[in-house]
């Protein structure tokens, strides 16, 4: 194993290069750690400006959705009469029909005395997906049943996300 050498006086002209670009490597990598620290802390600032606006915004977002949700059940004969997709100028409202299973109370120890394992997490309670994937016939015996039900939803379109 060889002995690290030590640079002192008198060192070879390749060291004392080497010692400089060391020091410019330190240099530039304090600079950069710097440089990213002040740039963290104006971002924080700036997110801070703007995070109550954020807010604002979100909670109108969700309050302006869940009423054109509500709009659109309250109004389902007059919009959907037709069709299941309703055009407009700044976007599309739309209804689709899915069966939606509905478990009673007890399905579970019905689960269990039928030995539908199947649809029992280990937690003992019913696994929903699993139970909404069965045929009918399984969904009668621990009497659970599938119903149509709508569901509402609604796409924006780029232009009118523009025109604001």
């Amino acid at each position: 194993m060889t002995k690290p050498r030590d640079a002192g006086r008198g060192a070879a002209p390749p060291l004392d290069d080497a010692q400089a670009l060391l020091l410019r490597i330190a240099d530039a990598t304090d600079k950069i750690s710097e440089n990213e620290r002040m740039c963290r802390a104006e971002v924080e600032q700036v997110e801070d400006r703007y995070r109550s606006a954020a807010c604002s915004f979100r909670d109108a977002l969700k309050r302006d959705a869940a009423a054109l949700l509500a709009l659109m059940k309250r109004h389902r004969r007059a919009l959907f009469a037709e069709t299941d997709v309703v055009n407009l100028p700044a976007g599309s409202l739309i209804r689709t029909e899915a069966d939606k299973v509905t478990i009673p109370r007890g399905a579970l120890e019905r689960c269990i005395a039928l030995a539908l394992d199947d649809a029992i997490k280990t937690v003992k309670s019913l696994d929903r997906e699993a139970v909404e994937k069965w045929p009918d016939e399984r969904l009668f015996l621990i009497g659970a049943k599938r119903e149509p039900r709508e569901e509402f939803s609604y796409d924006i379109k780029e232009v009118a996300k523009n025109e604001t």
